[in-house]
């Protein structure tokens, strides 16, 4: 009861294979009807992820040797360890079978701190995860090569006029290549999660263009603007809408949460990107649902590339504002004196710097867009996405290179406000942009000179007072959840924390 989702696999008369996990459609062909095709196209000297989409892992045997391969984005990650003999995309497995015992401190950090594990470091010293866009070779004697490809990703300025609606109209073209696949191959079978921002209403803009008619679905109680936005939406379009509480799961007996425990340490592989670490199992069983007759689903994380995610302002900055405006949101109180400030930064500079290959900490404008889908894109959504393909296929649109391509240089006064985006939708579909947000305004609407001033001061607002203003703001104790406090964690972990103390007060 882990998982609903299932390996795909082809086997040709000469014995050659393919073998597929996650979600995976080639040449807008849906696994597994597509393997014969990718097994006959695939050439390792010439492989360079054109006509893939989704979030998967492909393991390709052809002339005797193994190739491996993930998704463009790289959201799926294969671990090995410091010998090479082992490689795994399971960090589960990885403590198991990797000969590492001892934990990396500054992953440990990063986890705590922004959420996900940066670069190529995991949880163990010793295991690292192989970088994005490699292919991975294993020859009948063991021994295996990573050779690294260009990234399907680009970043160019598009030969367009560079005005709001030519590069509105680009844009909306070159998202036809991720969602026409995926409307003519699963149709009605669509589950979409919807909320009152401009991701989800994109996304469905979209596919009714293809003539699918996702069942949509909405997290919240009665009284979430999301439920209220999401409601009116779906009965003015005549689309099915389900509301989702998970926070309405009572609290089961302390045994019982031993085996929801445990049933969450397999199925979310040992960590997830999302808070809590522990709850009673709803998180796993939603998951589990979302696959319920052999519905698809898609999710809109990442669609902040059409806007200013970081809220920086539009001039040249470097990995160290980067780090203080979003990835500093600590208070050095919580930690032991083993955390060292400037080596946490260090580290994060340098897996930015790696993300996106950029030879100084010094970073053009644009290059901070490009942090975003290639540095937090990859390691926290990519997480996220790589997690989801264990309990089923499932779509993240906006993860796709066609998606993310040529978003870096898109001036950020067209992402500011969400101008972008929102004519975006309303070139797809006017009706969809007319309709209320959870931001006060209409998406193709004029924006209110309150929401202007506030998003104005934001990003204004100088990285080294972002960096502060979170240990400022969080200084009293937050309360704990049910899943956290003694009767049931003292079930699952030693409440002495004999090796997290050496971390963390």
């Amino acid at each position: 009861d882990q998982s609903t989702s299932s390996v795909a696999r082809f086997e040709a008369d000469n014995g050659d294979t393919l073998i597929a996990l996650g979600s995976l459609i080639y040449r807008g062909i849906a696994s597994p009807a597509c393997l014969p095709q990718l097994l006959a196209a695939f050439d390792p000297q010439t492989f360079a992820w054109k006509g893939l989409l989704g979030t998967h892992l492909v393991l390709v045997i052809k002339a005797g040797k193994a190739y491996i391969f993930v998704d463009g984005l790289g959201a799926c990650r294969i671990y090995t360890n410091r010998d090479r003999t082992v490689w795994s995309n399971s960090s589960l497995a990885m403590c198991a079978l990797g000969g590492s015992r001892e934990l990396d401190p500054q992953a440990c950090y990063e986890y705590v701190i922004g959420g996900s594990v940066y670069g190529d470091r995991t949880f163990l010293r010793g295991v690292t995860a192989m970088p994005a866009n490699s292919l991975l070779t294993i020859d009948p004697q063991g021994v295996a090569e990573v050779t690294q490809r260009s990234s399907p990703i680009a970043d160019e300025l598009p030969d367009i006029p560079q005005t709001l609606d030519a590069i509105a109209d680009y844009h909306c073209a070159r998202l036809e290549q991720v969602f026409e696949p995926i409307a003519r191959n699963f149709g009605d079978r669509i589950r979409l999660s919807f909320s009152g921002g401009f991701d989800s209403r994109l996304m469905l803009a979209n596919l009714l263009s293809f003539g699918a008619r996702p069942k949509l679905f909405v997290y919240g109680d009665e009284g979430d603007e999301d439920v209220h936005i999401a409601r009116h939406i779906c009965k003015a379009e005549g689309l099915s809408l389900e509301c989702i509480d998970k926070g309405a799961t009572p609290a089961p007996d302390p045994d019982e949460f031993v085996l929801e425990t445990e049933k969450n340490l397999f199925a979310f592989d040992a960590w997830k990107v999302e808070s809590p670490l522990f709850d009673f199992g709803q998180h796993r069983r939603d998951r589990l649902k979302r696959h319920d007759d052999g519905q698809v689903p898609l999710n809109g994380s990442l669609g902040e590339i059409y806007r200013n995610f970081f809220y920086m302002p539009d001039r040249r900055s470097s990995t160290a504002a980067v780090v203080s405006t979003f990835y500093s949101t600590y208070d050095p109180r919580s930690f032991t004196d083993r955390f060292n400030e400037q080596n946490y930064r260090s580290a994060m500079a340098s897996a930015m710097r790696e993300a996106i290959g950029a030879e100084s900490d010094e970073l053009e404008r644009s290059q901070v867009e490009e942090l975003y889908p290639k540095f937090r894109g990859r390691f926290w959504t990519g997480r996220d996405a790589q997690i989801n393909q264990r309990f089923g296929p499932m779509f993240f649109p906006y993860l796709e290179p066609a998606a993310i391509s040529n978003t870096a240089k898109i001036p950020i006064r067209f992402k500011d406000l969400g101008y972008l985006q929102g004519r975006m939708i309303a070139r797809v579909n006017p009706r969809l942009a007319g309709y209320p947000s959870d931001y006060g305004f209409a998406l193709d609407g004029p924006r209110p000179l309150k929401y202007r001033l506030k998003t104005f001061l934001s990003t204004q607002r100088p990285a080294a007072l972002r960096r502060l203003s979170f240990r400022l703001k969080h200084r009293a104790r937050q309360p704990l959840g049910t899943a956290l406090t003694p009767p049931y964690l003292s079930r699952v972990i030693d409440l002495e924390f004999p090796i997290m103390r050496a971390l963390f007060n």
